[in-house]
């Protein structure tokens, strides 16, 4: 929770009252999280409910927060519970409403209530569901992994409805809804995916392979980048494919590398260009220009 507040702080949208209560500052501004709130610290419903609760005032000044669903997402709504935090245990507990001291001695409890609440139908998988796989916003595409044309051509808004029925239990005609396998099913799937974020390509027929498919994504979508998340960059936000692909998962979460708070800023310049900047810690890196000559081609 601490570095959400601090990153949507960094993104100059967020205020917090004396009292403690979230305040929206970002006008018309949209913010875009990539997923992974799941099984990175003890608070994961409290920044759902955040994120909610932004976006429930952001939207009456023309703006929106959005937070896809990563693969750790999925996970949970699976029923695997292997990484999940004792807080966030004890957390989800609470939440289905046994009391902290309670569920402070009930180990099986905590169990039993976080399956309540995060199995397909629970409470917090039909928050969950709210979330998009991938989401394009203008010209710029989101996706926790990856974006291929694999996943274009079967289909978005198709993806992104199939992965919301299954997180709601809708019923079907065979019984309940399932999530389709190019969303979450493998390392080639939007949520598992690495092959656009690795750091050092072992050889140049790999990056040329990996910028054909980002662009043939992008082109069918009518977006001109894309911004992934999942792999965790050990040298900081950076881009590559020649400015195509954004990766910004910098394991700033305490339960992965805590890192320094990044974000990722695009604006559209008076001249209609636009401008992707990564800022962090309060400071910006530069423009893609200025950090297109920190990444190795």
């Amino acid at each position: 929770m601490d570095k959400t507040i601090a990153s949507l702080k960094l993104a100059r949208v967020l205020e917090i009252d004396d009292d403690g209560v979230p305040r929206w500052v970002g006008g018309d501004t949209v913010i875009v999280q990539l997923g992974d709130v799941l099984d990175r610290g003890n608070t994961e419903i409290g920044i759902i409910k955040l994120f909610l609760e932004l976006d429930n005032q952001a939207q009456k000044e023309g703006g929106g927060v959005y937070m896809l669903n990563g693969n750790h997402e999925s996970l949970n709504v699976c029923g695997d519970f292997r990484y999940v935090t004792p807080g966030a245990f004890i957390e989800s507990a609470i939440e289905f409403g046994i009391p902290r001291d309670v569920a402070l001695r009930s180990w099986d409890g905590c169990i039993q209530a976080r399956a309540a609440l995060y199995l397909p139908g629970g409470k917090v998988a039909r928050m969950l569901s709210r979330n998009p796989t991938v989401l394009i916003v203008n010209d710029t595409a989101f996706a926790h992994g990856g974006l291929l044309p694999t996943h274009v051509a079967y289909g978005i808004e198709k993806m992104n409805s199939e992965v919301a029925a299954w997180m709601r239990r809708d019923k079907v005609e065979d019984g309940y809804a399932s999530p389709p396998f190019l969303a979450m099913g493998d390392g080639k799937s939007v949520m598992w995916n690495r092959s656009l974020s690795q750091e050092k390509w072992s050889n140049p027929a790999d990056r040329y392979h990996a910028k054909n498919q980002v662009q043939q994504a992008l082109m069918r979508v009518g977006a001109k980048r894309l911004v992934v998340g999942h792999t965790p960059q050990m040298r900081g936000a950076n881009v590559d494919c020649d400015g195509l692909v954004w990766r910004i998962d910098v394991g700033m979460s305490s339960g992965v590398l805590d890192a320094p708070v990044s974000v990722l800023e695009i604006t559209k310049e008076e001249d209609g260009m636009v401008d992707c900047r990564v800022l962090t810690e309060g400071e910006a890196l530069g423009s893609f220009d200025e950090i297109e000559a920190l990444v190795d081609f």
